[in-house]
């Protein structure tokens, strides 16, 4: 006789579920707490996001910013801790404390892009750091010369298109 998983979709895992991803735990470590797999997990959220969210979908979200907050700041920590073995710098321990810093960093800019995520601004600017002008400019053009039939009889069919130059500015 198998013996079947225990059922995930219950009250007391959502209550679970959310306070472990608000202390900051990963999906795959409540997932091997509660004996399943984490696709699970993000599938109820998901089936029950469609149905309107009414016992997990948006508890797991506002849990998950929870975490994000808590990442955040594990950031001071990292930073604050101290990276001396003996009294002096340890470079292993700076570039640990570094990577540290800097993936938490970049998950909060994907997870939190409106609150950790970078800025990007585009500015055009004119000549000089000035406005931009735009400027249309009607430019005079001969009018190309009537040519008789004398005239072009005279030179030959190459003459009927005169040809001008084209200068650059």
């Amino acid at each position: 006789m198998t013996r079947r998983p225990p059922k995930l979709r219950t009250p007391e895992n959502a209550d679970r579920i959310c306070e472990l991803l608000a202390e900051g735990h990963t999906l795959r470590q409540i997932a091997r707490q509660l004996g399943c797999e984490a696709p699970a997990i993000t599938c109820w959220v998901r089936e029950d996001q469609d149905k309107g969210g009414a016992v997990i979908a948006l508890r797991y979200a506002h849990a998950r910013e929870q975490g994000c907050e808590r990442m955040a700041d594990e950031l001071i920590e990292i930073c604050d801790a101290d990276c001396t073995v003996d009294g002096k710098p340890d470079n292993a321990l700076v570039q640990q404390a570094r990577l540290r810093v800097d993936t938490r960093k970049w998950m909060l800019s994907k997870m939190l892009p409106k609150k950790y995520g970078d800025r990007v601004t585009q500015e055009i600017v004119g000549e000089d750091g000035g406005a931009l002008v735009t400027r249309i400019e009607l430019i005079p053009v001969d009018p190309r010369p009537r040519l008789t039939e004398a005239d072009t009889a005279s030179v030959g069919e190459a003459a009927a298109i005169p040809l001008r130059a084209i200068t650059s500015r």
